[in-house]
């Protein structure tokens, strides 16, 4: 796992690197507690990080296929989803200790939690769906569909809807949460993989186009599509800057959430991914 010092990184940064478990694909950041906890797909584990000292502090197996993961400071817990089992882990944000599996549908991905830790949301890439899991109850209590194959999703800033990705249709389907109108689906780049949101714009990464689509919020109209990396995967936003992740190019390219204009790179690892929350916004 790579940590990098944004800070630094529009002034040539380099990453330092930290042990985790076998092909790490998902993060999610604790940023009361400064920590990181890190899905290691093929390790069938997960770790977390300490990020003041730099170094994994533990790692537990988990389930068969760990990928999307993401972290919830309310209830003090981490959701896992885990992707041959059809299941979301839910576990301890301590110890890792499983408190409970919940089934799921095909292929779960992307995992998100809302601000007050009520609901998560799981992207069932095989069925075309999202599931909505209730905290209190840990039972899937409704799903929404979306587009074809839906990868990673995120929540809007002002949490009244929630957005997807969706690989195979190559768009994303934005789902209203307060009851009010109808899911949307916008057309984006090849192979969206995720969203993120600066500056009242959506910007989702394109695998297979290379680019990074921007999206007014209040218009959901596509205002740029940015050429900036190859193979682009996971992103995230400090709230200015959007910082991309590019598989191919092994480098975190960030890009001004208002000029569009590229900011910073930093060479990472090979093949890196970032899927999920990465950024420590301090």
């Amino acid at each position: 796992m790579s940590l990098v010092d944004l800070r630094s990184a529009g002034q040539g940064g380099v990453a330092r690197e930290v042990k985790v478990g076998h092909a790490p694909a998902g993060v999610a950041v604790d940023a009361a507690q400064k920590r990181a906890f890190v899905s290691n797909a093929e390790g069938r584990s997960v770790s977390i990080v300490d990020l003041a000292s730099g170094r994994s502090v533990l790692e537990r197996p988990v389930g068969a296929g760990p990928v999307g993961i993401a972290h919830d400071p309310v209830r003090h817990r981490v959701y896992v989803a885990d992707w041959y089992r059809n299941t979301l882990w839910v576990l301890d944000d301590v110890s890792l200790a499983p408190i409970t599996e919940i089934a799921l549908g095909r292929a779960p991905a992307g995992v998100e939690v809302d601000a007050a830790g009520a609901l998560v949301y799981v992207a069932e890439r095989d069925d075309d769906a999202v599931a909505v899991v209730d905290a209190d109850s840990l039972q899937v209590i409704g799903r929404h569909p979306v587009g074809s194959h839906p990868f990673g999703l995120r929540l809007a800033p002002d949490g009244r809807s929630l957005w997807v990705a969706n690989v195979q249709s190559h768009d994303v389907s934005v789902i209203p949460l307060n009851g009010d109108g109808s899911s949307r689906r916008l057309p984006v780049g090849h192979r969206p993989y995720c969203v993120a949101f600066a500056a009242g714009r959506a910007f989702v990464s394109n695998q297979y186009g290379d680019s990074v689509s921007v999206i007014d919020l209040a218009t959901l109209q596509t205002v740029a599509t940015l050429p900036v990396v190859t193979y682009p995967e996971g992103i995230d936003s400090d709230g200015s800057i959007v910082w991309v992740v590019s598989w191919m190019d092994e480098q975190l390219v960030g890009i001004d959430a208002v000029s569009l204009s590229r900011v910073g790179t930093v060479p990472l690892g090979r093949n890196p991914r970032g899927f999920g929350r990465f950024v420590l916004a301090e």
